[in-house]
């Protein structure tokens, strides 16, 4: 993978080939981000990037011999290591099965590897006998580049076994390069983390996230524009959001929260099969897209919203500020997401929704005039 294939992240990708050229490569890394920030990826560049044999400035050339081999992760100088299920499999079992759940999707989550495997319902790990195959591969002398590459996808998932690797990590076979990418830092041994150096991997921006859907035509700007706020800087969840979001949920989420707060429920139950409608994943989206406009309604008075919201949104969400403030902030973010909980459990759409309604209807109030139920 080169880095002009991974979206955004211009100055890290041009301080991590500064790098690389000026021949200052750290021996164990540790790339730092949250789901959805492009951090394996990245981490494949850059390997990619210390063994091509034709670099061209700021990226790895694409076509020579190793930079074709690390394209379908089958270079022989570079290792991956993964959260796996079982004490007796090591990620060799699954290396093939990994390799086209990356090729085919490049921003995979956890969830996403799991699901593929069959492996949703069981318990990850990288097992002790895992960590004895790094040492033993690490081992040996690089058989095509001057570097040995291993990259560790969440070694969260090592648990105490990961100390049969420090003294690996102190002191390594030579021009051997660890890469250990985290979404989880807190879960990781300190003895790991303080033999490693950090790459922090910033979220991606709003902006980024509406680029990138719109330049691959995975949704029109308006939607594109909702399912990044809705994305929170994840852009696998934004991708995976942009295949069952088809329009904006403005329109039918303002009149709704109006029906709330007039205390219009009579119109709400005899629209609620219209709701239910939606589908489970639909009603999600729609409940998601609330607890973005309540938090809109929290920081407009603070930020600019224009590059975030709609001319639309920003006049409803100024208004909704009236509304929403720190004495109900916490029970309508707590309504909502115990609503999608409830959907999740298979619960009544159609009871859920009035339900919910309900609780709205008391807590939508100007501050110092809040009701009870």
């Amino acid at each position: 993978m080169k880095f002009s294939e991974i979206h955004g992240h211009q100055e890290l990708k041009l301080n991590l080939a500064s790098v690389i050229r000026q021949g200052r490569i750290p021996h164990a890394q540790m790339v730092i981000a949250r789901e959805g920030s492009g951090a394996l990826p990245l981490a494949l560049a850059y390997a990619q990037y210390t063994s091509c044999t034709n670099k061209a400035g700021d990226d790895s050339c694409g076509t020579c011999a190793s930079c074709v081999k690390y394209a379908q992760l089958i270079h022989p100088d570079l290792h991956l290591s993964f959260p796996i299920f079982g004490s007796s499999e090591t990620c060799d079992d699954f290396i093939q099965a990994f390799r086209e759940a990356f090729l085919s999707n490049h921003m995979l989550t956890l969830n996403d590897w799991l699901r593929s495997i069959g492996g949703e319902n069981k318990r990850p790990n990288i097992n002790i006998r895992e960590c004895r195959n790094i040492i033993k591969k690490l081992s040996l002398r690089p058989y095509e580049s001057d570097f040995k590459v291993l990259i560790m996808w969440l070694p969260e998932y090592l648990g105490k076994e990961g100390n049969v690797l420090l003294k690996l990590l102190e002191e390594p076979p030579h021009n051997t390069l660890f890469l250990l990418v985290t979404e989880n830092q807190d879960q990781i041994l300190t003895t790991i983390i303080s033999r490693t150096q950090f790459i922090k991997v910033p979220v991606y921006s709003y902006q980024e996230i509406e680029a990138y859907l719109v330049g691959k035509e995975l949704s029109v700007p308006d939607v594109a524009r909702n399912i990044a706020l809705m994305a929170e800087g994840n852009l696998s969840k934004a991708i995976r959001l942009s295949g069952e979001m088809e329009d904006t949920q403005f329109e039918s989420f303002r009149q709704w929260l109006l029906d709330c707060y007039s205390g219009n429920l009579g119109k709400i139950i005899s629209e609620a099969d219209q709701y239910s409608e939606k589908g489970k994943e639909g009603l999600k989206m729609f409940l998601m897209y609330g607890i973005q406009m309540v938090r809109s309604a929290l920081l407009i008075q603070h930020q600019s919203m224009e590059n975030k919201l709609t001319a639309g949104e920003i006049e409803f969400v100024g208004k909704l500020a009236r509304l929403i403030h720190l004495e109900n902030a916490r029970d309508i973010y707590e309504a909502l997401n115990q609503a999608i909980f409830e959907i999740d459990r298979n619960g009544s759409i159609k009871l859920i929704l009035i339900n919910l309604s309900l609780k709205l209807k008391y807590s939508l109030r100007p501050k110092g005039n809040l009701q009870t139920a």
